[in-house]
């Protein structure tokens, strides 16, 4: 059985239910202990983004289930390169997120035994 766990958050929000799935399963493996790390590149670095209104489109709020995350020290980092690629200023995101180069994605690849990607 694997120790740690990394998951790749890479669709956006609320089109899909991928990234929401994957903050899911996310808290499940937090919750039983496994050490596990979030990661939102590509198009994910859109569920970082703070003024989200999912009720608009009747569907859970993957801000809620981001920071329900926090609760388990789970770090939820955010590609600076995708949010660039897209125009996204770091100043919409909201709290608690950590904004990281694609190096450091790539050092968090190589640190997790497990990696799974939604």
């Amino acid at each position: 059985m694997a120790s740690s766990t990394l998951v790749l958050i890479t669709k956006a929000p609320y089109g899909l239910e991928d990234a929401f799935a994957g903050l899911r399963l996310g808290l499940a493996m937090s919750v039983n202990g496994m050490k596990t790390s979030v990661i939102m590149l590509e198009d994910g670095v859109y569920n970082a983004i703070g003024n989200q209104k999912p009720e608009a489109v009747r569907m859970p709020s993957n801000v809620d289930a981001t920071k329900e995350l926090y609760d388990f020290d789970v770090p939820v980092y955010v590609v600076r390169e995708d949010l660039a690629a897209r125009g996204i200023p770091e100043s919409k995101l909201f709290d608690g997120l950590k904004v990281v180069p694609a190096q450091k994605a790539k050092e968090l690849l190589a640190e997790h035994e497990l990696i799974t990607t939604f």
